[in-house]
Parts: structure tokens; C-alpha cells; sequence
């Protein structure tokens, strides 16, 4: 059983799906960016089974009950247990598991750092807009008479 998990986690570094089941290799790690997208995406298509974009309440269960398999523990989660689990994978709170959630929590444990501010980084800066100035011209101030 220890030899599945880690072929399991060969194929998650080593590996990105990129559309459907087409994948190409990677010569990232876990700690870069573009690593944590690709064990997002893989987990994500791993336990969205249904395939409608979200993992639901159903669907988070296999998903518990394989994280305690990796420490050789036998469970069978309760309804609180998969309610507590659902809110920590939820990283937006809107009662879906998205892709995107998926890749916020990877991204933020595995490369620590905070998906907002990459984000913020990587969105694209509008040319001709300038902020105002804090400073205040003579054409501002009142005259006094």
C-alpha cells in the first residue's frame, strides 16, 4: 500500500494536467508556484468526481478518509468532521470547493505565500491612470480676502 502513495506522489511533482487527461512533465518541485498549481489541479480532478466544478459534502469524504490513509489510520469521518473539513478546503467561504480554493491552500502551505498578493502581482498595471497626489497646489488653496 506505501509503494501506491508514493506513486501517487511521484506523479503529482512530476506531472501537470493541462487539459482534460492530457499531461506534460514538470521539472518544478512542491515549493514553487507553478508545483502547487499542478497538486491543485491534481487534486481537484482526483475528487471532483462528478466533473460540475466544485467538490461537494460527498465528495470531501474520500478525500478525508485518503488523508488518514496516508497515516496508516483507518477512519470514517463524522458529520462534524467533514463539516470542519469542508470550511478549511472553502479558503472563500461561498460553500463551494473550487479549483481555485484548491490552489489557494496549495499555494499558500506549499510555497508560502499568499495567493492575493500574487495575484495583485501578476494582474496587469493600467497604463495612463494616475493616482492623485497627496500634496496641494496653490490653485486649491483658498484665498483669503
Amino acid at each position: 500500500m506505501q509503494q501506491q502513495y508514493s506513486n501517487t506522489y511521484e506523479s503529482v511533482v512530476r506531472t501537470q494536467v493541462v487539459s482534460g487527461q492530457d499531461q506534460k512533465p514538470l521539472n518544478l518541485g512542491l515549493t514553487d508556484v507553478e508545483g502547487a498549481k499542478a497538486v491543485a489541479r491534481r487534486l481537484f480532478d482526483t475528487y471532483d468526481r462528478d466533473r460540475n466544478g466544485q467538490i461537494d459534502n460527498v465528495e470531501v469524504v474520500p478525500m478525508i478518509v485518503d488523508v488518514y490513509k496516508s497515516f496508516n489510520r483507518i477512519f470514517s469521518p463524522a458529520r462534524g468532521d467533514i463539516d470542519s473539513f469542508y470550511k478549511v478546503l472553502d479558503r472563500n467561504q461561498d460553500g463551494k470547493i473550487t479549483y481555485q480554493d484548491l490552489e489557494d491552500l496549495c499555494i499558500r502551505y506549499l510555497t508560502n505565500q499568499t495567493p492575493t498578493n500574487l495575484r495583485a502581482s501578476e494582474a496587469p498595471r493600467q497604463s495612463g491612470i494616475q493616482q492623485p497626489s497627496q500634496t496641494v497646489t496653490s490653485s486649491y488653496r483658498r484665498t483669503q480676502y
